[in-house]
Parts: structure tokens; C-alpha cells; sequence
């Protein structure tokens, strides 16, 4: 009740006294391990939990919460060890069976989890089913343990033996086409592949699979565009993107993929025009950044710009594409091309070309917003951030009322050291009070991430860190958020989601925010560690020099009186604003469990005593997780 009421100190408290009272309660136990589970402390509960048990071994209650936190802080063998006592002492609880399940999954004893789940089969002959969605991930469940076992044969037997009672039929479909690919069953697994298409000729995955059965391989290919491609290969890619491009005529994947595999000049030449064309005459902005991974290859770079010039020329001169003379074009069609050729010699390195065409296009449509999104791109790329914040200002202005415009402009701003005018901008589509507070609770990793880039340029390390901070912060906060899902998830019984939730939280502190943020927090603190000290002064050392040992002596411990005392005052009065702050917290800025924020200004996390501690830290992390 204390600790809910966020009395911590007092309820702990009363638990170490109950526990100093009866030592061999296990009530008393339980309780401190949950206090410290509240407050995230997982190392100390479970210590506590396993003292419970010592004085009531049977306890499933206790089990129970032991089992999550050894999960949760990923304690494998113990917690295969917990579940199956909890599974002998309460066979008929399904929730046990699969935590069992899972526990050996994720050890990787695939033999033994699948035995698992066939002895709880067993349980279930002559009883009526009671969910069929349940029912049928269990059965795809363990047709995934199958897989990961390395039995792809087997697995495809037991996926044709329970399709009948599979509700997930998309998946099921999926499945089987990737087991019979892997079989090297080549044409059982086109007819899979074509049925996939059929429903969805918009997924790249599905056209992956198609691709290896028609080229008769076990690997799949979404992007050939750094891929080697033998004439062969090109030829029956070709031959099969002709079919699928008359099956399915709205398709733009249809249409896109084979610029990726083409090599043939001419055949790639034909393929980007039919693609790019239509785009352009719809004025479709996101084109260039669709067809941008091509310009990756220098033979593709260079025949885009070629073929894009000439579209150019025809446009000006007769108002006409080349490869269609007699349909003229709308006026806009000149203009969203020359914002292809501008985009392209921005690509290139070409600033001048592609400032030239850029202009030209706004002279044709000035009233167009996307194009001055462009031009400020054109100016960050030639490391301008202040023009580029400038144009981009310019073209939210267009529209204030698009979130995107304004996101875009408050992150350029940032780039251009424009802290205080970004917080502005940003603050128009934040809800009323503290923007910051609002974008924290969002948890707008961008906006910190710029903020945080920007105040370390501008010499602004308090702040530079606090934003850091909280991107951490926000991990930390996902890697918690987990906790509740290893219940629930093997409750409702989604099993390969749970699985797949797992291994993405282990590989969490590897995610390109947090890498960000952490090599800001690392240069961070060597930049505090390089800044001169404020206290020791060029007259200070001098005078120290001048003075004979004993005065030396003398002035060192005068000096460390001083220091003393300034920190024992600087303490005391953080203290009192902590005080104050909490007696009037209304309106400031509060973390996710209420609590008020008493360094706004990240001065604390800057007067670190030891910050190459404290960056080490970081780099070890940072050298498990993204080497």
C-alpha cells in the first residue's frame, strides 16, 4: 500500500523489519522481492523470491513471478528450471505447458519442446476444443519449432496434416511455400508462389520466392541490384516479370523490380521508362527516392541521367516524350521532370546543375510546396544547413497545417543550430503546456536525437546529454514494456509473436537511435573531460608554484575546505528546489511514472565526478550490441 502510494522508503522499511521479525516468512520475502520488482530492480527480486522458496518451495504464486523476472532478465536455465516445477505441480494448467515449451525454445532444446507440445496434444484427444485461433497457434507453433529443428520435410508432412485446423491461411500458404522452395520442390512451389501473388502482387517477399522457383534455387532474392545476373538468369526473369506484368497490370512491384536485374542496356532503358513515365505525369514526389538505390551502380547512374536529358529535351522543344511523339504532354510534366533532373545531378554531386533545374521548376510552378522541400535538400547535401533550414521554412509556411512540413522544418532548423525556432515550430502540433514534456511522452526519438546534435555543437553539454538521455531512456522503457507479455502472450496463446518479441528485445540496445544517442552521450562526456576546470586558474598555479612546501600544503587544504563546503551548499540547495518543486510540481515536466523532472537543463548529468566512467559504459554496450 506504501509503495502505491509512493511512500519507497517507508515501505521498505516495513519490510526489512517484518523480515528481521520472522526472517523464515516467506509472506515477508515476497513482498521485498516484489518492492523491488516495482522498482525495476530485478537482480534484487529474484534474491528475494528464492528466499521465499527456500521457506515454501510449493509455492506457485512465488514460481510464478520468479519465472518472469529469470525471462525477463534472461536467466534461460533457470528458467526452464522453474517452469517445469511449475508444470509438474500443475499439469492441467495449459499456461504451464506452453511457458515449458517456450523456455526450451529458447534454448534452443527443439526436440524437447516439440515433445512438449505432443504431450499436451495427448491431453487434449476426446475433449471439444474450446478456441479454434488458439487451437491453431499451437499447431503453427509447433510446426515452427519443426523448422528451426532443421526438419523441413517433416514440417511440411505436419503442415499438410493440420491445414484442416489452421485458421491462419495466409500464414499456412506462406509456410508451405517457403518449406517446398527449400525442398528444392520447384514447381509445387511456383503454383504456391503464383497463389501468393494472387492475393497480394504487392509484396516483394512473395516475389523473392517466385523468383528462386523460376530460376530453380533454395535462395531468395528481394533486391538483385548488387546481385550478379548471368544472361541466363536475366533471361528467365525477364520472361517472368512479361507473364506477371500481364496478370497483374496495376502492379507496381511488377513493374519496378526488374530495374534491379536488368543489365541489358536496352531492356533497362525501356523497363525505366515505362515505370518513371507514368509517375511523371501524375506528379508523383516520391519517385526519385523509389528509384534512388539504382543510381547506386555507375552504368545505371549514368543511363538514367542520360535518359532523363532527353525526356527533357523532347519536352522543351516539342512538348512530347521520345518514346510517345504524338501525345503531348500537360504542363506539369516538364516541371516534375525537371525536379527528376535536378534530383539526379543532386545525386551526383552536381550542386550547380541541380540548383539550376530546381529554379527553373519553381519559375514554371511556384506555388508547388514539394518543390522547396527539394531545394532545401539540394542545399543540406552541399553542407549549407542554414539555407536548407531557410527553403524549408519557406515551404512550410505553404501549408501550415501539414504535420509533415513542419516536422521536416523543425528538424532542419535543429541542423542549423536554430534550437529556439525549432521548439517553436515543433510546439504547433503539440498539445498545449510544455512541448518538450509532450514530445518526451511521444517519445519523439528524432526531435531529442537533433536537439541533443545541436546543443553539442553549440557547446551546450547539459542539455546536449539531457536529451541524450532521454532516448536511453526510452529503451530502457521498451525493454521494460516487455514484462507484461510474458504472460500474456502464452495466455492467448501467440507463441511465435511472443518468440519473435524476444529476440528483437535482445538485440534492442543495437537499434540506430540508440546508437546515435550513444556515441552523442560518448563525445559528450570526452568533451567534459577536455574542458578546462573552473576552479584552477593560470594566477592559481603560478602562486602555487611561488610557495614553499608547507604554504603549498596549507593552501591545498584551504582549497579542499572550500570545495567541501561549496558542495555541501550546492546540495543542500538542490534539495530545497527538489522541495519546492514537488510542493508546486503542476504544469512542469513529469516522466512516465509522475515523477517531476528536477534537472531541466541536464546541468546534474553534466557535473558527472567521473564521465570516463561513464562513457566506457556506454562503449561497452554499444561493443556487445553493434560492433
Amino acid at each position: 500500500l506504501l509503495n502505491s502510494l509512493d511512500k519507497k522508503t517507508e515501505a521498505y522499511e516495513l519490510v526489512r523489519r517484518g523480515v528481521k521479525l520472522n526472517i523464515k516468512s516467506q509472506v515477508c520475502w515476497h513482498v521485498y522481492g516484489l518492492l523491488y520488482r516495482s522498482d525495476r530492480d530485478y537482480t534484487q527480486a529474484i534474491k528475494c523470491y528464492r528466499g521465499a522458496l527456500r521457506h515454501e518451495p510449493d509455492n506457485l504464486k512465488i514460481l510464478r513471478d520468479l519465472s518472469m523476472l529469470q525471462v525477463q532478465m534472461r536467466d534461460l536455465p533457470g528458467f526452464v528450471e522453474t517452469r517445469q516445477r511449475l508444470l509438474t505441480m500443475k499439469p492441467t494448467a495449459r499456461m504451464n505447458w506452453f511457458t515449458f515449451a517456450v523456455a526450451l525454445h529458447l534454448m534452443r532444446r527443439y526436440t524437447q519442446a516439440v515433445g512438449v507440445v505432443d504431450a499436451y496434444e495427448k491431453t487434449l484427444e476426446g475433449t471439444e476444443i474450446e478456441s479454434e485461433y488458439e487451437h491453431s497457434e499451437m499447431l503453427l507453433y509447433k510446426n515452427w519449432l519443426l523448422q528451426e529443428m532443421g526438419d523441413p520435410q517433416r514440417a511440411l508432412e505436419h503442415l499438410s496434416q493440420i491445414e484442416p485446423q489452421v485458421v491462419d491461411k495466409i500464414s499456412l500458404q506462406e509456410t508451405r511455400a517457403a518449406l517446398l522452395l527449400q525442398l528444392r520442390m520447384f514447381d509445387e512451389a511456383r503454383v504456391a508462389y503464383d497463389a501468393l501473388l494472387a492475393r497480394n502482387p504487392e509484396h516483394c517477399g512473395f516475389h523473392a520466392g517466385r523468383q528462386a522457383a523460376e530460376l530453380r534455387t533454395t535462395v531468395a532474392t528481394e533486391r538483385w541490384l548488387n546481385e550478379a545476373v548471368d544472361a541466363d538468369a536475366e533471361k528467365a526473369l525477364r520472361g517472368l516479370y512479361e507473364r506477371l506484368q500481364i496478370r497483374f497490370p496495376r502492379s507496381n512491384v511488377c513493374r519496378r523490380l526488374p530495374l534491379d536485374f536488368a543489365r541489358d542496356a536496352e531492356y533497362f532503358a525501356d523497363s525505366f521508362t515505362a515505370y518513371a513515365a507514368p509517375y511523371i505525369r501524375k506528379g508523383v514526389p516520391s519517385l526519385f527516392a523509389d528509384i534512388k538505390p539504382l543510381l547506386s551502380r555507375d552504368d545505371k547512374r549514368d543511363q538514367i541521367g542520360r535518359l532523363i536529358s532527353s525526356w527533357l529535351d523532347s519536352l522543351e522543344q516539342h512538348g512530347t516524350f521520345p518514346h510517345s511523339p504524338t501525345e503531348r504532354e500537360v504542363p506539369s510534366t516538364i516541371m516534375w521532370t525537371l525536379v527528376l533532373a535536378s534530383q539526379h545531378a543532386d545525386c551526383c554531386g552536381d550542386t550547380a546543375s541541380a540548383l539550376k533545374h530546381i529554379e527553373a521548376a519553381i519559375t514554371h510552378t511556384p506555388t508547388c510546396l514539394d518543390l522547396y522541400l527539394f531545394k532545401a535538400r539540394i542545399f543540406k547535401h552541399a553542407g549549407d544547413p542554414a539555407s536548407a533550414s531557410k527553403w524549408m521554412d519557406e515551404g512550410r509556411k505553404m501549408d501550415l497545417a501539414d504535420r509533415y512540413c513542419n516536422t521536416k522544418a523543425t528538424r532542419y532548423m535543429l541542423r542549423a543550430d536554430l534550437v529556439d525556432e525549432a521548439a517553436k515550430t515543433v510546439a504547433l502540433f503539440t498539445k498545449d503546456g510544455d512541448q518538450h514534456s509532450n514530445l518526451f511522452d511521444m517519445q519523439c526519438m528524432w526531435y531529442e536525437l537533433e536537439s541533443g546534435d545541436a546543443y553539442l555543437r553549440l557547446g551546450d553539454l547539459g542539455r546536449a546529454l539531457k536529451n541524450y538521455s532521454s532516448v536511453e531512456k526510452h529503451f530502457t522503457d521498451i525493454l521494460e514494456d516487455q514484462f507484461d507479455f510474458h504472460t500474456y502472450c502464452v495466455r492467448k496463446m501467440t507463441l511465435r509473436a511472443y518468440v519473435k518479441l524476444l529476440r528483437l528485445e535482445d538485440g534492442l540496445w543495437g537499434h540506430p537511435y540508440y546508437v546515435r544517442a550513444a556515441c552523442g552521450m560518448v563525445d559528450t562526456y570526452l568533451r567534459i573531460i577536455d574542458r578546462p576546470s573552473v576552479s584552477s586558474t593560470a594566477e592559481e598555479a603560478e602562486a602555487l608554484d611561488n610557495m614553499s612546501a608547507a604554504e603549498r600544503k596549507k593552501a591545498e587544504s584551504k582549497r579542499r575546505r572550500a570545495e567541501a563546503k561549496a558542495k555541501a551548499e550546492a546540495e543542500a540547495k538542490a534539495k530545497a528546489d527538489a522541495e519546492a518543486v514537488s510542493a508546486s510540481a503542476k504544469g512542469k515536466k513529469k516522466d512516465k511514472d509522475g515523477k517531476t523532472d528536477d534537472d531541466p537543463d541536464g546541468a546534474a548529468l553534466a557535473a558527472v565526478d567521473n564521465p570516463l566512467q561513464k562513457a566506457s559504459a556506454i562503449l561497452n554496450t554499444l561493443q556487445n550490441y553493434a560492433p
